[in-house]
């Protein structure tokens, strides 16, 4: 039984079509639509053992809440803020394409997106460098072109948050740069960006900002990175 999000329920009932065409037996995948009161209608429910939830951090927590008291299993893949690490004896090159891929793809709404890239500071200017040529190359556009690398924000209010969060970025001190790219003037479109000079305090490097943002920030030493 799936329920999606009510912003992005095509993909999945999408899939319960092709389910019925290849012949599953009715009733095995079952696809519910809806807002947050379905998603809480089946985790209340007597005959649910086991719920797995990816999604935001605060309806996870409203989610164990509501099966303190009982015997479901859950597994829960919440939002966070996912760092890559690079030293100074990476292939840097090969780096900057995880890079790419750990935090434009599906516009960086993922839960585990590498929204925040550290990187050993004597290369960090290199490692800049070659990641600007790389994101010159992305293509932002309808995201049903499969020739499309980096689609349109899930949502107006998806993109209201990220605003808030880059232009926080903007205040605190850190430096934004993006790609040029034509923008959709129709539809909820936010460029692939990068922020330098960014601080740990920084908001943009603590809370979840779920769109193509990455905060880059430095270490000196393995151990300062993982402080």
């Amino acid at each position: 039984v799936m329920k999606p999000a009510e912003q992005t329920p095509l993909s999945c009932l999408r899939m319960a079509e092709l389910a019925t065409e290849a012949g599953f037996p009715p009733g095995v995948i079952n696809i519910v639509p809806g807002f947050g009161d379905a998603g809480a209608a089946l985790v209340k429910h007597p005959d649910v053992d086991k719920i797995a939830f990816t999604g935001s951090t605060s309806v996870g927590k409203a989610i164990v809440r509501a099966t303190a008291d009982t015997q479901k299993s859950l597994t829960l893949e919440l939002g966070g803020k996912g760092a890559n690490l690079i030293f100074d004896d990476a292939a840097l090159d090969e780096a900057v394409e995880g890079i790419v891929n750990g935090i434009f793809f599906n516009q960086g709404h993922v839960c585990c997106a590498g929204s925040r890239l550290l990187v050993q500071e004597n290369i960090v200017d290199d490692v800049v460098e070659r990641l600007k040529r790389r994101m010159a190359l992305i293509r932002v556009g309808n995201p049903l072109d499969k020739n499309t690398d980096l689609g349109a924000i899930n949502s107006g209010a998806q993109l209201s948050k990220i605003n808030e969060l880059t232009t926080a970025g903007e205040a605190e001190g850190a430096y934004r740069w993006s790609p040029e790219c034509d923008l959709s003037p129709t539809g909820f479109w936010f460029p692939p960006t990068i922020f330098t000079n960014v601080a740990s305090s920084h908001r943009i490097a603590q809370e979840e900002i779920f769109g193509p943002v990455l905060s880059i920030l430095t270490f000196r030493t393995p151990q300062e990175a993982i402080d």
